[in-house]
């Protein structure tokens, strides 16, 4: 209790002083409850500030009824500027926004092929279908692009009464008494890109068999970070297969105008034109590969980062909270607060004591003062007295509000210690399904080491892209020499010439078509890069991270 009112006596020191600017890092998670068809019926916004230096912060939020909940660092407002008296320790506040969430959910029931109200399907029993549907409400007009965002779908259907259990976008693990259900989305990514295997990645569909069915929990985990672990610089060698595609079709346009002035050498030419064409379909089966591998690329990381991401900062909150419940279950809390609310009393009763002979001392002074016999001395000494009267009646005043306030924490402790054991419980089921062991670093270790593990597969992506540039070598190659054999040629073949026209009509400006897809693939995935860096939060602009988890109860 004493640290407190030290604390108070900085911060008001701190009031005072001149005004410094820190860098830190801010960190925004919004949590919303929603209903068993994906309305919001409520959601609060947890700001964190770390790696903070004692002295002023400077902040920006667009909260209302702005809360410091984890600490007594005081703040004051100007506006959307929010002035931090920092310790150094981290901050965490909370406050109200009435704004639109970015991703917007809609789920459907459906039982035995027909869309049903969840109320309805209680206890029943049949074949069970649950979609998922996700709305990106974040347009950017200017680049005429959704900002990307990320959805991992997270659902646990027990074992008992349930089985079969089925998900597209997603994997299924089953833990022995109970199924763990993932998917993940990107709703506006095909609308974005118009991939078309991309299409139904704004959804997330759940099948199984049940013979009792009981709603359950479900959780969305939503960050704006897409393809933040892809090697974006790889994306430029697209810009250079579509250079060598225009340049090979300008050499075969040239081949083309040739070949009417060709008279003999008809069998090389056609030799040279079907191993052109051979070569033309290496090189369109190269090009069809870079395509697939540039979406499984995009999308494919984009979830291994999401899913990472999610189990760290999973496994974060449950240290903190179960930390936080230790000290409340051993006594530690209550015996700190116990021993402050004892010394201030005893402060607190101390100056009421000396209260007491200040003011008889006054009173003895004030008699002589009315029949004006006081000294100077005594005269100099009665207003000595009274200003000590007012600064020890604020002192026992300040000493009553704290131990109230030390009272009101103390009694609200079982209660915090009832929410933190459910809040770890829950937490704890999440990583314990996801890790598939027991929670510790090491188990978080394996589980980021076999994610990562499958990024490998870029590699066979970079190595069509090799294969493609080989291709493309081979075909301008034949075409230089179709082109020598043709100047050497003195009379045109007419059959030769409608094969050359043939090949350039359904080969050549066909794999030039595919260059100039390839080059708006890499346009747009880069353009999606730059508005997920750009995405600097939900609540404010200045936000490092920014996470959104949605739950929808039993």
């Amino acid at each position: 209790m004493k640290n407190y009112f030290k604390k108070i006596s900085l911060l008001l020191v701190l009031l005072l002083s001149p005004i410094n600017t820190l860098a830190y890092t801010k960190t925004e998670t919004v949590y919303a409850n929603l209903d068993n068809k994906g309305n919001v019926t409520k959601y609060s916004i947890r700001t964190q500030l770390t790696k903070l230096d004692k002295g002023d912060i400077i902040d920006y939020s667009n909260l209302s009824d702005i809360e410091n909940v984890n600490g007594e660092e005081k703040f004051s407002i100007d506006s959307k500027k929010i002035t931090w008296k920092s310790t150094g320790k981290d901050i965490f506040y909370k406050g109200v926004l009435d704004e639109k969430l970015p991703i917007s959910v809609s789920v459907k029931y459906y039982l035995n092929d027909k869309e049903v109200n969840v109320k309805d399907m209680d206890n029943k029993s049949g074949n069970v279908k649950i979609e998922y549907s996700f709305k990106n409400n974040q347009y950017n007009y200017n680049e005429g692009m959704y900002t990307p965002f990320v959805v991992t779908t997270i659902a646990f259907i027990p074992s008992k009464d349930n089985s079969n259990v089925e998900v597209d976008n997603g994997r299924v693990i089953q833990t022995g008494n109970r199924n763990i259900v993932t998917g993940i989305s990107a709703p506006g990514l095909y609308e974005d890109i118009e991939i078309e295997e991309l299409k139904n990645l704004d959804k997330v569909t759940i099948t199984y068999e049940t013979d009792k069915f009981k709603s359950n929990e479900v959780y969305f985990a939503i960050t704006p970070k897409l393809l933040e672990e892809v090697d974006i610089s790889e994306l430029d060698r697209v810009d250079s297969l579509y250079s060598s595609l225009n340049t090979l079709q300008s050499g075969m346009d040239q081949l083309v105008s040739g070949s009417k002035d060709l008279s003999n050498g008809a069998s090389s030419l056609s030799d040279g034109s079907k191993e052109l064409n051979d070569a033309i379909n290496k090189a369109l089966s190269g090009s069809q590969q870079i395509t697939n591998g540039l979406n499984q690329l995009g999308s494919g990381a984009s979830k291994l980062g999401a899913m990472n991401e999610l189990v760290d900062k999973l496994y974060a909150s449950y240290i903190e909270n179960s930390n936080l419940l230790n000290n409340i279950q051993n006594g530690t809390s209550e015996a700190q607060l116990n021993q402050g609310i004892a010394e201030a009393t005893k402060a607190k009763t101390d100056l009421e004591n000396t209260l007491a002979q200040v003011n008889a001392g006054i009173s003895t002074l004030e008699q002589g003062e009315a029949l004006g016999v006081l000294t100077e001395e005594q005269i100099v000494q009665l207003a000595t007295l009274r200003a000590q009267k007012t600064q020890i009646e604020a002192g026992i005043q300040q000493y009553a509000q704290g131990i109230s306030e030390a009272q009101n924490t103390l009694a609200s402790l079982p209660t915090a210690a009832a929410k933190l054991s459910g809040v770890c419980e829950t937490l704890s089921q999440v990583l314990s399904g996801l890790l598939g062991g027991e929670i510790n670093d090491d188990t978080i270790k394996a589980f980021h080491n076999n994610m990562n593990s499958l990024v490998g597969g870029v590699s066979q992506i970079q190595a069509a892209s090799s294969q493609l540039t080989s291709g493309l070598s081979e075909i301008v190659g034949g075409s230089s020499k179709l082109s020598d054999a043709s100047s050497k040629l003195s009379d045109g073949s007419k059959t030769l010439s409608d094969g050359i026209n043939k090949i350039n009509n359904e080969g050549i400006k066909q794999l030039s078509g595919y260059g100039d897809k390839l080059k708006a693939y890499s346009y747009k995935v880069k353009q999606l890069v730059k508005l997920s860096e750009e995405y600097n939060g939900f609540a404010s602009n200045n936000a490092d991270k920014t996470l959104f988890i949605y739950k929808i109860s039993k």
